[in-house]
């Protein structure tokens, strides 16, 4: 059971968590003799407020929130300019397949959800992609500058390539 470590941390019940592909590569390195008591995996994560810092405000408990794979203060030049990734008091999430997860700079970092979601709605798979594959498919075609003059390609047809061109769509791509 992780505990608030810093004010600015809140801690999550797990309600919908993802596997990634990124969460393959260290699952297949893994020496099992050197985890013994196991380690949680994952970066994906949709969750209730179980606890919060004193720090983080505009949340109560119980608010169902969906938290990015990377955690920023939301304050800097870097999260200021969007770029949580860079974020100089931010860092990646981790242990998100566990049944609670410790959630750093929560209040730059939790999106409250709808009060009328309820834990066992059938939207969360959707909601979910929003914690890494959208906002990464999305940043590539903001990256890209597509708009409704745009010819796009996307090579790959995994989570993040489908929403990359669902993305270019939403931003005018005809092709």
């Amino acid at each position: 059971m992780p505990k608030i470590e810093e004010p600015t941390d809140s801690v999550l019940k797990v309600v919908a968590a993802a596997v990634c592909g990124s969460d393959l590569h260290p699952y297949r390195n893994m020496d099992a003799h050197n985890h013994e008591n196991g380690e949680a995996m994952g970066h994906e994560v949709i969750g209730r407020i179980e606890e919060l810092g004193t720090d983080v405000t505009g949340f109560k408990k119980g608010d169902l929130v969906v938290v990015p794979f990377a955690y920023g203060d939301n304050s800097c030049p870097f999260c200021q300019e969007g770029l949580m990734t860079s974020c100089v008091n931010g860092g990646f999430m981790t242990g998100c397949q566990a049944e609670y997860v410790r959630v750093p700079q929560a209040q730059g970092s939790m999106f409250k959800l709808p009060d009328t979601i309820e834990d066992d709605s059938p939207l969360l798979p959707s909601l979910l992609t929003l914690a890494d594959v959208y906002g990464t498919g999305y940043h590539a075609a903001v990256m890209a500058g597509v708009n409704e003059d745009t010819t796009v390609t996307v090579v790959g047809d995994g989570a993040v390539g489908l929403l990359a061109v669902l993305s270019a769509n939403k931003l005018g791509a005809k092709k």
